[in-house]
């Protein structure tokens, strides 16, 4: 039977990351994909990077990953493609502006001293296309930005792999084998493996992988939608990522054309990852509300992923105390490439 350390489940970039992580600390890792690397939410989310958060915790967090990834070459060998646009929070109502106030003072606190202030007027200069009559106040980070979860996914996994770690695709976890209260190892499609300690890194599936050892793990699966438009001059590559707060849309440059999401809050819990073009009119609508001249952008491709939401919006991180040896990396709620 084969045998590993740890055993991690899901080879999205939480997974891959972990296995760089413990295996460079000669940790035998073996990680299991049931489809590629980076294929399920990662391969499908925004590639949004930002230090904004309401709390203290999570800003801390980022600044360590806005450093992580402006060293990511020079530590794995594999550029991130991280463009430092900055992102652009869009507030137009007064509660709102309250509440950034408060999250200003945490960022300066914190040392997150380049966030600002920024009015409608220099809105309008930094996003031309911006329709800001509605417009109390902004925010802006120019540290903030987007990087590839393509290309990180594949550094991390590169430099796992150099370190020894194992990495399965196409095999998917079928069991977790818990003797005593504690676990002894995985079952999977290609066999069983012998561990004591196994990561549940699967994302929108980590409820499902719980399972598997006796645990409810309080993680659901929500669809979200992205755009993305044909080649639209008006918004250039340094245009910042631009977030309407009140609506959740956003949008960035992404290549010669503007990626475009938004939140369903009607959207009920489920696997489903059909494109549903009913809403993606209602996203386009509320696009040429914030940024008229989105109404002439075409589309180019469109896709669903996954979002992994818990209760608070928080990630689960660390031992699940009813089994010893299950840990959890998930939850993230739609943060899991950024932290």
């Amino acid at each position: 039977m084969e045998s590993a350390d740890v055993v991690i489940v899901g080879g999205g970039i939480m997974g891959c990351a972990l296995a760089y992580q413990l295996s460079k600390r000669n940790v035998d890792v073996l990680l299991l994909e049931r489809e590629m690397l980076g294929s399920q939410s990662t391969g499908k989310c925004a590639g949004g990077v930002r230090q904004q958060f309401s709390s203290e915790g999570n800003v801390r967090l980022q600044q360590r990953s806005v450093a992580m990834l402006e060293h990511f070459e020079e530590e794995i060998g594999h550029p991130a493609d991280f463009r430092q646009i900055g992102y652009l929070f869009v507030l137009t109502q007064p509660q709102q502006v309250e509440d950034f106030r408060h999250n200003m003072e945490v960022w300066h606190r914190v040392g997150l001293a380049e966030a600002r202030w920024v009015d409608a007027a220099e809105a309008a200069r930094m996003v031309p296309i911006l329709n800001v009559e509605d417009v109390l106040g902004c925010t802006f980070c120019p540290s903030d930005g987007i990087a590839s979860p393509a290309d990180v996914t594949s550094g991390y996994a590169a430099a796992a792999r150099r370190h020894g770690a194992r990495l399965r695709e196409g095999v998917a976890a079928t069991g977790i084998d818990v003797a005593s209260g504690r676990v002894q190892g995985v079952r999977t499609t290609a066999g069983d493996i012998a561990t004591r300690l196994v990561f549940s890194c699967a994302g929108a599936w980590s409820a499902s992988i719980g399972r598997m050892a006796g645990l409810e793990i309080p993680i659901l699966p929500y669809r979200r939608h992205i755009a993305v438009t044909g080649s639209f001059p008006a918004v250039p590559r340094d245009n910042p990522m631009t977030v309407d707060f009140q609506t959740s849309l956003y949008f960035h440059p992404e290549g010669d054309g503007v990626l475009i999401g938004m939140s369903d809050r009607e959207e009920a819990p489920g696997f489903v990852t059909d494109v549903n073009w009913d809403f993606l009119e209602k996203m386009f609508a509320q696009a040429a509300r914030r940024a008229p001249a989105l109404s002439a952008a075409g589309v180019k491709t469109a896709w669903a992923g996954l979002y992994e939401v818990t209760p608070d919006h928080q990630a689960i991180l660390g031992p699940i105390p009813e089994v010893e040896g299950f840990w959890c990396a998930a939850g993230f709620s739609g943060h899991g490439f950024m932290q």
